[in-house]
This record gives C-alpha cells, structure tokens and sequence, in this order.
C-alpha cells in the first residue's frame, strides 16, 4: 500500500487531514509551529507520521493535547538541518492520536 503523502514548505499551524494524509511532511519550516488537531475522520488504529525539517534554523513545536505521548517525548524544538519523525496510532476509545516514536536524524 503506497502512502498517502502531503508536503509543505512552511507552516505556523500544521494540522494534517488525515482523511487524505498518511505522512504529512514539512520541508523547510521557517516560522515556530503549534501543531493542532488533525482534520478529517480518522479510523481507529489508523497511523499517522509527522515529518519535520527546518530551514537551517531551530524552530519551537507545541502540540495539540490530542498528540497523547506513550512511551516517548514530543520534541519542542527542531535541531537544526535536521529531520525528525513522529509516529502517531489514533485511538478511538479515548479520541487521542497516541504518539509511540519519536525519531531524531543524527
């Protein structure tokens, strides 16, 4: 099964749709970002990635209290030039995106 991927350059408030979106990509974040609630109709067990780059300098995260961390931590700032991934299951039984990866580019 092929992903379904958006991309963007920027934004000051991601929010994926993740009735189209399995991994939604930021590619050269200039601005802090407050990422909000994902859009769309989410099934449960439905996965979601994140995946950040700035653009070559270090840019503030927040997360919408529906990003629900289990066994890892959000990062709140980029490392500059650097990707990050952040891999998120929905659980509707508590209408949470549980976070359970966090993966930083060395």
């Amino acid at each position: 099964i092929n992903p379904r991927i958006i991309s963007v350059a920027s934004s000051g408030t991601p929010t994926p749709d993740v009735s189209t979106t399995d991994q939604y990509v930021i590619t050269a974040l200039s601005v802090a970002a407050a990422f909000g609630a994902p859009t769309g109709t989410p099934l449960n067990g439905q996965k979601l990635t994140i995946r950040i780059k700035d653009n070559g300098t270090a840019r503030a995260l927040t997360w919408n209290a529906i990003y629900r961390v289990v066994g890892t931590t959000l990062p709140t700032t980029t490392v500059i030039s650097k990707v990050v991934y952040v891999g998120c299951i929905y659980n509707s039984d508590e209408t949470t995106w549980d976070v359970i990866a966090v993966a930083q580019q060395a």
